[in-house]
């Protein structure tokens, strides 16, 4: 059985939820959630920043649930929420499942969790799927396209996978940012040659009503931003590539 990260020894996982006024959304992804915590070394912790009287509801829901903590702060954004709930974490890894997404039905959680406890990698992406059956299944993009992790944010939040050392070394999400957060996230990361796994393996069910797909105005102009804040650094890797392949030719 799995109880901790053989690395460390921490627990291995756990889930961060954030909400606001929407009790049936955390009551859906806490029912997703329950054969996970059923797991050792996984926990759950839910941030609410609800106006009274949905917390009193939500810690009524959450009386009966195992492995899962409650923590209310008032509102004061999504990046704020994530930060908080990377605080609490004494974990390996954290996954940040918002209110609404679920774990994919079909998940293998033994398999899931074996792969978080042999990976080397400092982040794991895993693929999502839209809960509408309108919308096709989200294809991981080609190879070339993946850098930068920009619109179209090529990672997924609510199906990656981040060692919580990483925040300690090169901090948490900007409370700048009201949407694109996670964005500039894996600009700082990606740009320290943070290592990376990626599978094509659905783990979330993701909510297509979220704050990102219903403000695509603020979701492009925090993009914009992001880009302008990383210029430097964008021009320095773009050029690092083109000696690499200046390099791979003069040995042809």
């Amino acid at each position: 059985m799995i109880t901790a990260n053989s690395k460390s020894m921490k627990p291995l996982l756990d889930i961060i939820t954030i909400t606001k006024d929407d009790l049936d959304g955390v009551a859906a992804t806490v029912k997703s959630t329950k054969r996970l915590r059923a797991c050792p070394g996984v926990s759950q912790s839910i941030v609410d920043s609800s106006a009274d009287p949905v917390p009193i509801k939500i810690k009524e829901l959450l009386v009966e649930e195992k492995n899962i903590e409650y923590f209310w702060q008032e509102p004061s954004g999504i990046a704020a929420a994530f930060n908080m709930g990377i605080k609490a974490s004494k974990s390996e890894w954290a996954w940040f499942l918002n209110s609404r997404d679920e774990v994919h039905p079909d998940l293998d959680t033994n398999l899931l969790l074996q792969i978080l406890n042999s990976s080397q990698a400092d982040v794991v992406i895993f693929q999502i799927e839209y809960m509408s059956s309108q919308l096709p299944p989200r294809i991981r993009p080609p190879l070339w396209s993946l850098w930068p992790p920009m619109y179209p944010n090529w990672v997924p939040h609510p199906a990656t996978f981040i060692r919580t050392s990483l925040f300690e070394q090169y901090g948490v999400f900007d409370t700048d940012f009201k949407i694109a957060m996670d964005a500039d996230l894996w600009m700082r990361l990606f740009s320290k040659n943070v290592s990376v796994d990626m599978l094509s393996i659905p783990v979330t069910l993701y909510d297509i009503h979220g704050v990102s797909a219903t403000n695509p105005v603020q979701t492009d102009k925090e993009a914009r931003r992001i880009i302008r804040k990383n210029i430097g650094m964008l021009v320095k890797k773009w050029l690092a590539r083109g000696v690499y392949l200046f390099r791979a030719y003069t040995k042809l």
